[in-house]
């Protein structure tokens, strides 16, 4: 045991993140916190079966980029060695236009 919390994520984190990792581009990543949007996160049942027809490279570094953008949006810091990284730059989206 560590002393440190668990991070365990909520329905509603765990459908951000599967709407960010299906929305790869910046325009639908901005569709995810648009409730008008057709990616918005706040509609995905996360009892729905997906299936995934991409390479494995490309969903490793589509997760990759939903997971880093979901910890920058939520104020996350992560850090190696005590080197501090960037984690909207490191999402691969256009932080400047995130919603």
């Amino acid at each position: 045991m560590t002393g440190k919390p668990k991070l365990v994520p909520s329905d509603q984190d765990l459908r951000e993140i599967f709407a960010l990792f299906s929305s790869p581009t910046d325009y639908e990543r901005q569709q995810v916190y648009d409730e008008t949007g057709g990616h918005f996160y706040g509609r995905e049942d996360l009892l729905c079966e997906y299936t995934l027809r991409q390479e494995k490279r490309e969903f490793a570094e589509g997760a990759w980029r939903a997971v880093m953008h979901f910890l920058y949006g939520n104020g996350f810091v992560l850090s190696k060695n005590g080197k501090e990284y960037d984690l909207g730059t490191s999402s691969g989206y256009d932080v400047e236009s995130a919603g």
